[in-house]
């Protein structure tokens, strides 16, 4: 199993999950700490013939490496999660793996973040919020022209706050926490051949993300960010649009 970005924020969160049911091979443009076992390929999967060979043999693929960043201009997004994600796709159908998993983001849906569009559906067209939210739209449907061209599993997990201290209140719908991001991935790893999309957030009493889709999965979340609501405060820095609206905390 092949895990790009595997030692950022969200990759050091699903190795552990992820090693226990593969053998791991973690890409990354940045050296990390590896766990025992892990095979390590510190490159950047942009430059010619890497994502070849960090694909060589695998079983399967979870793309993490972008940049995730909402204020980001549209050049950065694009040249990270756009171009990228094309090219680790192209070598992923040139060594034929048969399971992909990209990660998404709930920014795709940024918009829907409004009382009256609550629950919102994944299956609903997309409505990014910021350029972030953009280029997430884009690998999605990168992912699912891989999955009809290819007829390989493509899993598009739509994120929500992951990795990161549950210290404002306007996160507490869309938190996932550091157990479940595990066994989503996992869940998502097994899923049949076809382009499917999910959201991936805990089993919040707050959240407004339908998860039915992602159990489906057998995905099973079982951490709710109502244990932090009384110590989650008011928002520190803009973020983007996504909290807009009289309710937003």
């Amino acid at each position: 199993m092949v895990i790009t970005g595997g030692f950022g924020r969200v990759g050091r969160l699903v190795r552990p999950a992820l090693r226990e049911a593969y053998p791991l091979r973690v890409v990354d443009r940045a050296a990390g700490e590896p766990l025992p076992g892990e095979e390590v390929l510190i490159a950047d999967l942009a430059a010619p013939g890497v994502a070849e060979e960090a694909l060589a043999g695998a079983a399967g693929l979870v793309h993490l490496a972008a940049d995730p960043r909402t204020a980001a201009t549209w050049e950065q997004v694009y040249r990270a999660n756009v171009a990228l994600t094309r090219r680790v796709l192209d070598a992923a159908a040139a060594r034929e793996v048969p399971h992909v998993v990209l990660a998404s983001t709930v920014h795709v849906m940024g918009e829907y973040n409004r009382p009256e569009h609550r629950p919102v559906d994944p299956a609903w067209e997309p409505r990014p919020c910021c350029a972030y939210g953009l280029s997430k739209t884009i690998v999605e449907a990168l992912g699912r022209l891989h999955a009809e061209l290819t007829g390989a599993s493509v899993v598009c997990l739509r994120l929500g706050a992951t990795g990161y201290p549950l210290d404002e209140a306007r996160y507490l719908g869309m938190w996932l926490s550091d157990r479940d991001v595990g066994a989503l991935m996992l869940a998502a790893l097994g899923a049949g051949p076809g382009w499917s999309v999910h959201f991936g957030m805990s089993a919040n009493t707050r959240r407004h993300w339908d998860l039915t889709s992602a159990r489906k999965l057998g995905y099973e979340p079982r951490d709710d960010s109502e244990a932090y609501a009384a110590t989650a405060g008011p928002p520190t820095v803009p973020v983007c649009r996504m909290f807009v609206g009289p309710d937003t905390p």
